[in-house]
């Protein structure tokens, strides 16, 4: 037997979860309607908004660590996809709360650090921009914009002035900006704190499930191997794109576009959209054009460097593409929760669970720009209501047992066995175990037994049937499955000591099954469960939910007594 207590977060990664979930509504809420108005420089105006925001919430928690703790999880949560983890946002989110968080330690807790903390993470926003195009062209697009910059100038008239002068004055505007913003998050934040005392008091948040950071999926094709790869691919592109002849690097790009288009069709999207393909083509047209300094109409060297810029951004967006989507792999995840990441993962789920909630709070609120300081003061006022929902989350969960060993080894006698004892007793068991048709290694059926009634359904069977959901070489009965969900939903509204589900494997890890009616009873807290698990798949079970204590017994080891008697004990002292 092996106890693994559940750990408690802290309290600063816990008031990073309240601001990284209300940070991760302001860019999914307000993103949106910057993106459907279609406003220039929407990411500038973002980046302005959650300065001014993050800096408002740090007059009320003062606590180092916070605002890049916050900005990692809204960073997860905004970037987080079914198929992928999507790099873009990711960064900048980061990289601002990163700039804050350093600058505020630098220089203190004052208006001075807001104000320089600000300008510079507001700034971040054009750097990241004026990066990401150099990563994507190379320097041939600063050659580029250069020539189309004195050519402008000619017409202008103002030849003197030298483009370093344009970036300048740019930056001072982003600069200057971000520190408005800072001084406005201050003022409000002090106004909020001064305001406090009459503050009304808002419900607590329910929790809405949680996010599948760590969530296999059935499609579970993920590869080490490829991730290595993409990075392989991307580097030797890269360098063939720099020294080939054009056509090498062209026929080059083209494999990659189509492996890539066959192996990630998802995340492969972009190349649907006409957006890209013009941008692609305004460049090498402008590069044609403006190579010579606008001395010659058209330049056969310019179209060739426009054309290898386009070929290096394919490239790049293709194995990013891939990456994004490797860094999905639950060997990859897995790996990075067993090197110290469990509080990240906590804080994470805990601000998915809530952000459906915010969501829907806030979002009717959010749609005029003029309103969003008002707005602000209501989610400063929630951040503690919202504090104590977590903290309420992650307080008294009940624990759950698991019982594993290997298949056909005698689990669910052993199951049934300690059902029937602990009901003897007098306590209220629920649940179901799962009976073969033989006793051997050739079972071709199974079906469910109710513990409370033994009433018994068919469950699956090997025989085919294109009627019926299946799972490996098993067809699955509709009125099976809903019979064994229905049995753990009730253990919501009927008093239940124990609920008993046996078992759990690759379809309820793949959210399929059972998951969705053990992710209630996990939402609820209403009870202790018992699980019958495979030893493959225990570790990721015990990831799977926000559940307790986990006491884990092992089929080879523990005795009958000694899983009672375990059982009775935490019962009575959860």
């Amino acid at each position: 037997m092996k106890i693994y207590h559940k750990k408690q977060l802290s309290e600063k990664w816990m008031k990073a979860a309240v601001v990284g979930s209300l940070w991760a509504t302001v860019e999914i809420v307000l993103g949106s309607l910057l993106h459907n108005l279609k406003l220039p420089m929407a990411g500038s105006i973002l980046s302005f908004i959650t300065v001014y925001l993050v800096i408002s919430f740090f007059q009320i928690w003062k606590i180092n660590g916070l605002i890049w703790r916050a900005g990692l999880i809204c960073a997860l949560m905004k970037s987080i996809s079914p198929s992928a983890i999507i790099l873009g946002p990711m960064i900048g989110i980061l990289s601002q709360a990163i700039i804050l968080d350093m600058i505020i330690r630098l220089t203190g807790k004052n208006l001075f650090s807001y104000l320089l903390g600000g300008a510079l993470a507001v700034f971040s926003a054009l750097a990241q921009k004026a990066i990401t195009l150099l990563v994507l062209y190379g320097w041939d697009f600063v050659l580029l914009l250069e020539n189309m910059y004195f050519f402008a100038a000619r017409q202008l008239k103002i030849e003197q002035l030298p483009p370093t002068w344009l970036l300048a004055f740019l930056s001072l505007i982003y600069l200057f900006s971000g520190a408005l913003a800072g001084w406005m998050g201050y003022t409000t934040g002090k106004n909020f704190l001064q305001l406090q005392s009459g503050a009304a008091i808002h419900p607590s948040i329910k929790p809405h499930g949680q996010s599948d950071l760590f969530k296999h999926t059935r499609k579970n094709n993920h590869s080490v191997f490829l991730l290595f790869i993409s990075f392989a691919i991307l580097i030797g592109g890269m360098f063939i794109i720099s020294r080939a002849d054009i056509r090498i690097s062209a026929l080059w790009v083209i494999a990659v576009l189509v492996a890539g288009y066959l192996r990630y069709p998802n995340n492969m999207r972009y190349l649907k959209k006409p957006a890209l393909w013009i941008q692609l083509g305004v460049i090498v047209l402008l590069s044609a054009v403006f190579k010579n300094g606008f001395e010659h109409l058209f330049s056969m060297e310019g179209f060739a460097i426009g054309l290898t810029m386009s070929l290096r951004a394919l490239l790049l967006l293709t194995c990013f593409a891939a990456i994004s989507a490797e860094l999905k792999n639950p060997v990859v995840k897995n790996l990075l929760y067993n090197k110290g990441f469990q509080n990240l993962y906590q804080s994470v789920e805990l601000a998915f669970s809530a952000l459906p909630g915010i969501m829907e709070e806030f979002y009717g609120r959010s749609q005029s720009i003029k309103a969003f300081r008002r707005l602000t003061f209501t989610m400063l006022n929630r951040s503690q209501t919202l504090l104590d929902s977590f903290r309420a989350a992650e307080t008294n969960r009940k624990p759950v047992f698991i019982l594993t060993g290997r298949i056909n080894q005698g689990k669910t006698t052993l199951t049934w066995q300690i059902a029937t004892k602990l009901i003897s007793e007098g306590y209220h068991i629920r649940g179901f175990i799962t009976k073969g048709n033989t006793n051997d290694n050739y079972r071709n059926a199974y079906s469910i037994k109710n513990l409370q009634t033994a009433e018994e359904e068919k469950l699956c069977s090997t025989e085919p049937d294109k009627t019926k959901p299946n799972f490996g070489r098993f067809y699955f009965e509709k009125r099976g499955m809903e019979k064994g969900n229905r049995i753990i939903v009730e253990s919501i509204s009927i008093p239940t000591d124990l609920l008993i589900i046996d078992e759990l494997g690759p379809m309820e890890m793949n959210n399929e099954c059972w998951a969705s009616a053990i992710e209630k009873i996990v939402e609820k807290n209403v009870c202790a469960q018992f699980w019958v698990i495979r030893k493959r798949l225990v570790k990721p079970f015990m990831r799977k939910w926000n559940v307790g204590n986990i006491i884990l017994f092992d089929l080879e080891q523990d005795t009958l007594d000694q899983i009672v008697e375990t059982i009775k004990t935490q019962l009575k002292n959860g």
